[in-house]
């Protein structure tokens, strides 16, 4: 029925080639450096578009299968993070979570405005289209470390393990809520006083639409029922693909990331009260194993908008200088942060480290400025998106290697045990007392031992 898209050669097997090329090297890459598998993945689909002998972008089939994976990775990835937040940490540390969570994530996002328009002559809404995207951190990469840290006791006083997983999930939340309205009040041609309005309610409709599909799936069906899990995955997984589509089609992008997070933040947390753990249940084992599925696909076929004969050595240079002297000015915020929270010296360092890494939702965005163009865009706004493009994969590349090894190496420096708290203990203070057994009869795990916010 395929025909030749299937066999060597076709742009279906190509896609699929690099896919499960851009897996197995990730992961060798991790087993044998520890770094990230995303930057094996992202280097992967980067080599094949320079070196490879057919560009599979070049057939609209295979263009428009790239652009829909788009917009079911948002689903995925902002409704594993929500599943698996620790709530009540949140509540009883929110000055904490929120400052790290917001204060860099600004910094950052105005200093590539301010260095986008100095170094690479970005007019000032593009500068604010770029700082929105790379100025969101990604846990993923570090929360596995760091947790592995954790359970040495190492960062175990002061809980280094919770505030850098749950911090981090919230500021993606900020990105995708910001981000969000700055992308359709830039590209989506409307009336001024539409735009703000749109901007004002964009974020407060997000959380109504969410809150009240949290319900209903808890609602639907009975937490007895022996296909609950399967139903209520389903039920999340629909209504997001829904509130994706129809967002991006009114131009409410935002509205729908929000509402994605707090719909599956809501049920987790409604779900707790009825006997799944708030960080251990059935429907966040089905979204794990969906982003092992669809992460290297994600990353690989991000780095395939690479195009490094669009740039010459002279802009390389000037795009890292741009990533880095933002970065630099956030993970200083980020120490001061920390410092002022009464973390110490060297706790407030390694935060800062963590706060390094880019990946998730610069990947899941690499394509957006393309897409955003109006058909009658000029030559100047087209080059500024391939080379939008080309930063973000660039910045996949270098902060998210950096910051995984840095977070390895140094978090046995900087992270102190101490002696006072044995890991056994403080995990047994922190654990979540376990609600009534349900139908499921789930073990309930401490809280801080199944600590996964992988967003």
């Amino acid at each position: 029925m395929m025909k030749n898209i299937v066999l060597p050669g076709g742009f279906v097997f190509n896609m699929a080639g690099i896919a499960i090329a851009g897996y197995v090297l990730g992961h060798t890459i991790e087993r044998y450096t520890k770094i990230t598998p995303m930057v094996g993945m992202t280097l992967v689909g980067a080599l094949y578009r320079n070196f490879g002998t057919t560009n599979y972008l070049e057939y609209p089939v295979a263009d428009r299968i790239d652009y829909h994976l788009r917009r079911i990775y948002p689903v995925i990835i902002l409704t594993k993070g929500p599943l698996t937040w620790n709530w009540e940490y949140i509540k009883n540390n929110s000055v904490k979570v929120f400052s790290l969570a917001t204060l860099p994530w600004i910094v950052e996002c105005s200093s590539t405005v301010f260095f986008s328009y100095i170094l690479l002559g970005f007019p000032w809404y593009w500068g604010l289209h770029l700082g929105a995207i790379l100025a969101s951190v990604s846990p993923a990469v570090v929360v596995p470390t760091v947790n592995a840290l954790s359970k040495r006791g190492l960062g175990a006083k002061n809980q280094i393990a919770q505030l850098v997983g749950n911090a981090g999930g919230l500021d993606t939340a900020v990105t995708e809520g910001v981000f969000g309205i700055i992308n359709s009040a830039i590209f989506y041609e409307s009336p001024l006083s539409y735009r703000i309005t749109k901007a004002i309610l964009a974020v407060f409709l997000g959380i109504g639409l969410g809150i009240s599909w949290g319900i209903l799936v808890d609602v639907i069906p009975d937490q007895k029922d022996i296909y609950a899990p399967t139903i209520r995955s389903l039920l999340i997984f629909g209504g997001g693909l829904l509130l994706s589509y129809t967002g991006g089609f009114f131009g409410w992008g935002g509205t729908a990331g929000v509402a994605i997070m707090v719909c599956a933040g809501t049920a987790a947390t409604r779900w707790s009260r009825r006997g799944w753990a708030t960080n251990d249940n059935p429907v966040s084992e089905v979204y794990k194993l969906l982003w092992r599925i669809f992460e290297p696909i994600l990353f690989t076929y991000s780095g395939y908008f690479l195009e490094v004969s669009q740039v010459t050595a002279t802009e390389i240079c000037l795009i890292v200088a741009c990533i880095f002297s933002a970065l630099i000015l956030r993970l200083v915020t980020a120490f001061l942060v920390a410092v002022a929270n009464k973390m110490s010296v060297k706790e407030s360092l390694f935060i800062a480290v963590t706060w390094m890494p880019k990946a998730i939702v610069e990947a899941v965005l690499v394509r957006v400025a393309a897409d955003s163009l109006n058909k009658d865009a000029g030559s100047l706004d087209k080059s500024i998106a391939t080379q939008h493009a080309n930063i973000i994969v660039i910045a996949i590349l270098t902060t998210s290697t950096l910051g995984s090894a840095l977070t390895t190496i140094l978090g046995p420096v900087l992270l102190s045990r101490d002696s006072k708290v044995t890991p056994e203990e403080f995990y047994r203070t922190q654990a979540i007392s376990t609600p009534a057994s349900s139908g499921l009869n789930r073990n309930t795990p401490s809280s801080l031992n199944n600590t996964d916010v992988n967003l």
